[in-house]
Parts: C-alpha cells; sequence; structure tokens
C-alpha cells in the first residue's frame, strides 16, 4: 500500500525508507568508528546519534515528492534555460531546504522528547547556529538527492521515447503486413473466379470476416492465441475452398495456452508459407499441423508444420527472402529482442517445421 502524499513517486515509498536505513546505518557506525579510534571522553548514546541519522534521513523520506517535483522541474528547465525559471527553482530548493530543517528539527525533537522528558526550546542562542548547520548540510544533500532523480527522470523519458519508437516501428511492421496478406488472399480469389464462381463468392464472404477482425485488432500488438487462431481458422477457410481435399489442417491446442499473448498476426505469414511451399507442391493429402505447449522455462512455443517437399535452409533459415517470414523474424526482434527463438527444421523431402519461442505472459501480466 501507498502512502497518499507518496503517489507522485515514480517508484514505491518503500525502496526510499530502505536506503534511508542503510544510509542511517552507514553514518552511525562511521560515528562509533571515530568515537573508538579517537577515544572521546564523553559517554557514546546510540539512542541520540541514531535519532540523528536516523531522523535526517527519515525527513527526507517525508519530503522526497517535493525533491522529486524539483527534479522534474529542472528536467523542463533544462533544454530552454529560461532566468525566470530557474530563479523559481532555486526559490523552490531554498523553501524545500526550509521545509527539511523544520521537520527534521520537530523528529529529533520529538525522539529526544521520550528520551529527556521535555522539549528544547527553538530560541535558544546556540540554536541559531544549529539551524545554519542543518540548512546548509540540507542544501548539499538536496542536490544530491535531486540529482538523482533529475537522472531517474531523464531516463525514465528516455525509456518511454524508446518505447514510443518501439511501438512506430511495430505499427509500421504489421501495417505492412496487412496489405501484402489481403494481395495474396485477393489473388486466390481472382484465380477461382473463372473457373469456380461460386467458390470464389463464399472466398470473398470469408474475406470479409477477416477484414472485421483484422479492423478489431488493428491497434493491438498483443493478443490471446485464442483470437489468434480463429483468425487463422477463418483464413484457412479460405485457402480450404482453393486446395479443396488436397489440404487437411490440425490444430493442437494447449488448453493453458488459449489466453497467451501473442504478436498479432504472427501465424498467418508461417501458414500462409506452408501453403505456398509445402501444401501448393502436392496434388494430394497436404497435411499441414498447428501446434501450441508451454514449455517447462515458462516459454510459449507455437509451431507450423507442412509435410510439403522441403528445402535446402538458405543462410537466412528460411523459404527464400519473402516479405512474410522476414517480417515475423523482425516483429519478434523488435517485441522480444533476444528473449526469442525462430527456428526452422526442414529436410528435402521431409517438409517444414517453423517454431517460435517467445516468454509466456497473459492479459493479467500487462495490466
Amino acid at each position: 500500500m501507498k502512502l497518499n502524499w507518496m503517489k507522485a513517486l515514480p517508484f514505491s515509498w518503500y525502496y526510499l525508507l530502505v536506503v534511508a536505513l542503510i544510509l542511517g546505518t552507514i553514518q552511525l557506525l562511521q560515528e562509533y568508528i571515530d568515537y573508538v579510534i579517537n577515544q572521546y571522553d564523553y559517554a557514546f548514546s546510540w539512542y541520540f546519534i541514531s535519532v540523528k541519522f536516523y531522523g535526517g534521513y527519515l525527513s527526507w523520506v517525508l519530503l522526497a515528492p517535493l525533491v522529486y517535483k524539483l527534479a522534474q522541474i529542472l528536467v523542463n528547465w533544462l533544454p530552454q534555460k529560461g532566468w525566470r525559471l530557474f530563479g523559481r527553482i532555486i526559490a523552490f530548493a531554498l523553501l524545500v531546504v526550509l521545509v527539511r530543517v523544520v521537520v527534521f528539527t520537530l523528529l529529533v525533537d520529538v525522539f529526544n522528547f521520550f528520551k529527556l522528558g521535555y522539549f528544547t526550546s527553538w530560541w535558544q542562542e546556540n540554536r541559531r547556529s544549529m539551524f545554519l548547520a542543518r540548512g546548509f548540510l540540507s542544501l548539499v544533500q538536496l542536490l544530491i538527492f535531486a540529482g538523482f532523480f533529475v537522472t531517474f527522470t531523464i531516463y525514465q523519458n528516455y525509456q518511454q521515447k524508446q518505447k514510443e519508437l518501439d511501438r512506430a516501428r511495430l505499427d509500421a511492421l504489421l501495417m505492412q503486413l496487412q496489405p501484402h496478406f489481403l494481395f495474396n488472399t485477393l489473388h486466390s480469389v481472382a484465380a477461382l473466379i473463372d473457373w469456380d464462381s461460386k467458390a470464389a463468392q463464399r472466398m470473398i464472404a470469408q474475406l470479409g470476416d477477416i477484414l472485421r477482425q483484422l479492423l478489431k485488432n488493428e491497434n493491438r500488438h498483443l493478443i490471446p492465441l485464442e483470437e489468434e487462431l480463429k483468425f487463422i481458422n477463418n483464413y484457412l477457410d479460405i485457402e480450404q475452398i482453393r486446395f479443396q481435399d488436397r489440404l487437411k489442417v490440425t490444430v493442437d491446442m494447449a488448453p493453458e495456452t488459449a489466453s497467451a499473448l501473442v504478436p498479432n498476426l504472427i501465424l498467418q505469414p508461417l501458414v500462409e508459407n506452408a501453403l505456398k511451399h509445402g501444401i501448393a507442391k502436392k496434388v494430394a493429402d497436404g497435411r499441414i499441423k498447428i501446434k501450441s505447449c508451454i514449455l517447462p522455462n515458462r516459454q510459449l512455443e507455437l509451431s507450423v508444420y507442412d509435410n510439403g517437399p522441403g528445402f535446402t535452409p538458405t543462410d537466412n533459415g528460411v523459404h527464400g527472402t519473402g516479405l512474410g517470414l522476414q517480417n515475423v523474424k523482425n516483429r519478434l526482434i523488435q517485441q522480444y529482442a533476444n528473449a526469442h527463438t525462430f527456428t526452422v527444421n526442414t529436410k528435402e523431402g521431409k517438409g517444414c517445421t517453423i517454431i517460435i519461442q517467445i516468454p509466456f505472459s497473459r492479459q493479467s501480466d500487462h495490466d
């Protein structure tokens, strides 16, 4: 559970609390080692020294949203470097320092009350110099902590822009694939019109269903596997009209993989490849098998097998240099970097199996 005033932070306040405890412990141990080495003639008080250091860093934890806000203002100021805004930054920084001195002093006085039994007056003469010392130390610490938040904010902005760039690249790859797929499907329709007009009409009707699904998933890069397979079934219904009895399709989807997220239109090029380079070259008994399973290392494995003539793998491991499979490889690299594999197992006369392994995740993992 996050504290309300901490919601402005980009991460949980628990991390700040842990860091504060670590830094406080380090300074406490340094103080004790210094005491032992120099053999001071006063008694070392673990209580008062702990209150001093832990209270100091705890006050920064409480003021972390203000420090983060200052860092965001600094990040926005850097590109323009306006003097008016810089003056506001200085004023805001001094205000944070003043608030920190007050909060720190209050914390120390409250904890010391349990030991001393009374509150120290704020108007004592020695307190003025103490306030100045704490103010200077607070300013130095503020610059350090604000510098950390500035670095974190710049990195966070860079990550966001990188995600936007990756999304734009994925959009471009998906838009590149859709016209390619539609062109090939329309080509199949055109081939049927002259010798089987009724089959061509059925194919056009099926194409309408496919277009509706394409529009539905237009802005989605990841969809559940069951939706992807529904699309593939519609696509194969069209191809079944063209191949008729020459084609038999088997889908073996493990139940636990139905909700697994996969890249939109990731299987269609693999199935198209199997049809074009495998089944189209057989006069009968063409078989395609689509399979999904979860591996022991929590990877989702998708495979498309065809019993076509196979081929001798080229350097890029695919049938020629067609757009479809190269698009699949590019999208996998863009989506998963090195956390995926793309494998082609084939031998002349022995068919072909294309296997994809990607991290297994569900929609709930992305919410």
